[in-house]
């Protein structure tokens, strides 16, 4: 009889972590599997605490070797107080991989958005790099048209100045021979009126 008061402090533990554990707002991740940590140790401990209690009651029975009505009563609490601890120990397992499974899954998604981004992003670099190359290209190109262009009118400058000078020295031909030709006119008026006066 003594050993009452013991199974009742016992019987709170597991009462008041039954309602800590089921009506609470969902917490994080970590948190929430740490406390289903303590929870279990918690109600293992009161197993074996129950277990012990049961043996004592069983060998104060097999001395006593007859049962009394209250003795049968404990024992029946007893085994019931056992069988209600080993369920809640298997719902509080049950919900733990449960919570770690949803985890996982959260993580995995978390993964693959974070593969996903990672491809994007070596795909725009890709293009940035394809871009900057078309880009030096152009550029270059544009220096070849603008060298070619600079050759090219020096060409035709020089080809203007040549003709310029070609054209220059043909009409200064051309005046002198118009200037021998009349040199010689007038030599021959002179010669024919040296000729008239003698």
């Amino acid at each position: 009889m003594e050993e009452q008061p013991q199974m009742q402090a016992a019987d709170e533990p597991a009462d008041s972590g039954e309602e800590g554990g089921a009506g609470g707002p969902p917490q994080v991740a970590g948190a929430q599997a740490a406390r289903s940590e303590d929870r279990i140790s918690l109600l293992l401990r009161l197993r074996a605490q129950t277990k012990q209690q049961l043996l004592e009651y069983k060998s104060m029975i097999d001395a006593n070797e007859e049962k009394a009505p209250e003795q049968i009563m404990q024992e029946k609490q007893i085994e019931a107080k056992i069988e209600d601890l080993e369920n809640e120990i298997e719902e509080v397992k049950i919900s733990f991989e449960i919570k770690k499974l949803a985890l996982d899954s959260v993580l995995m998604d978390n993964m693959k958005h974070l593969l996903e981004l990672n491809k994007l992003i070596m795909k725009s670099q890709q293009e940035s790099w394809d871009l900057e190359e078309k880009l030096l290209d152009i550029r270059k190109k544009r220096l070849q048209l603008k060298q070619a262009s600079e050759s090219k009118l020096l060409e035709i400058q020089t080809e203007k100045n040549k003709q310029k000078i070609d054209l220059d020295s043909m009409e200064n031909s051309d005046r002198i021979k118009i200037i021998r030709q009349n040199l010689q006119m007038e030599i021959k008026i002179t010669t024919v009126i040296q000729h008239v006066f003698q």
